[in-house]
């Protein structure tokens, strides 16, 4: 496995001297597939990213390569699906014993995520410094 993350994108605007919204195509595994226009199984999703560049040369409508470490896949992973799932099922395993009613569980098992995500907004700047993405000139 790689050490970064790469995609094929087109720069839409430049935000700052060295911060760029760039417009990613991500796509299905079988996107690729040369039936994929026939088939209602196949997807892709535009996507458009904050990226930095020290480039100079950058301009609009260039093609670029946004790229980021593997890690911050893993990182946000951990944040959005991990770490609510494991709250999740503790909260309500603990309510369903406590209470001895599974519904009392499921619905608590579910509101104790409205404060977890309410967290993790507040810490979307700061989190915005760490989730970085980077882009180059597609050559």
């Amino acid at each position: 496995m790689g050490k970064y993350i790469e995609h094929n994108g087109v720069i839409i605007s430049q935000i700052a001297d060295d911060k760029f919204l760039v417009k990613i195509e991500q796509q299905s595994a079988c996107a690729s597939c040369h039936a994929a226009k026939l088939c209602t199984a196949a997807e892709s999703k535009e996507k458009l990213i904050e990226a930095l560049s020290t480039d100079t040369t950058l301009r609009t409508g260039d093609n670029v390569v946004v790229y980021g470490r593997t890690s911050l896949g893993y990182k946000a992973l951990t944040l959005s699906v991990v770490i609510p799932l494991v709250i999740s099922l503790l909260t309500l395993l603990i309510v369903s014993h406590c209470t001895h009613n599974e519904a009392v569980g499921g619905i608590a098992a579910l509101a104790v995520l409205i404060p977890y995500y309410i967290v993790l907004a507040c810490f979307r700047k700061r989190m915005q410094q760490v989730f970085l993405f980077y882009i180059h000139k597609r050559q």
